[in-house]
């Protein structure tokens, strides 16, 4: 075969490996999103962890699609597909704690979602912080949702008298969350709340 047709054939094989990942990808992300509306996982109550079940689950079964494909095409090797994992896992990790799960604890979402549904009126920065502590915080019962996750996740536990401190596990996470704010200079306030 001429060197011409031998480039030709690799452009159509990475092309057709273009594709295939893309397909792959575009229908176990839907599956994924699918799998928040079924029953599956409901007694999990911290979205963020559920989410990453379903995002392991999901690249397997993209990786397998793909092991699967290779047995058609053999252009197709291994290294593809544990890519095909690596690369639906991360992506759609990035998307799901970019999006669903701001959505879900974005204090910005409510505020503005409250205005949109409330748009015949006009506010006030008072108006909207008294609304916001008496639905988001008290009716919808914020804290103790947040709270609750951290009983979950185990960087609080309850003591026997009935109070609560911070586990070993938990001083890791804020010192983590504090390096964190430290690289990329955010609010020192939230990792630091004694500090004026």
């Amino acid at each position: 075969m001429s060197k011409t047709g031998k480039s030709s054939g690799n452009a159509g094989s990475i092309v057709a490996l273009i594709g295939i990942y893309a397909l792959i990808y575009i229908v176990c992300s839907a599956m994924f999103i699918g799998l928040f509306h079924t029953g599956i996982l409901k007694n999990m109550e911290v979205l963020m962890y559920r989410g990453v079940v379903f995002i392991v689950i999901t690249g397997l079964i993209a990786a397998v699609v793909m092991g699967i494909v290779r047995k058609f095409w053999g252009f197709i090797t291994i290294r593809d597909i544990i890519m095909m994992f690596v690369i639906f896992c991360c992506v759609n990790m990035v998307i799901f704690t970019l999006v669903p799960v701001t959505v879900e604890r974005s204090v910005s979402v409510f505020m503005l979602s409250y205005m949109e549904e409330n748009s015949d009126q006009t506010f006030t920065q008072e108006s909207v912080g008294e609304v916001f502590t008496s639905k988001y915080v008290e009716d919808y019962g914020a804290f103790e949702k947040r709270f609750n996750e951290q009983i979950v996740t185990g960087t609080i536990e309850e003591n026997a008298d009935g109070t609560y401190s911070i586990t070993p596990r938990g001083k890791f996470i804020v010192e983590a969350f504090r390096t964190i704010a430290e690289w990329f200079d955010t609010d020192r306030r939230l990792v630091y709340p004694n500090e004026n």
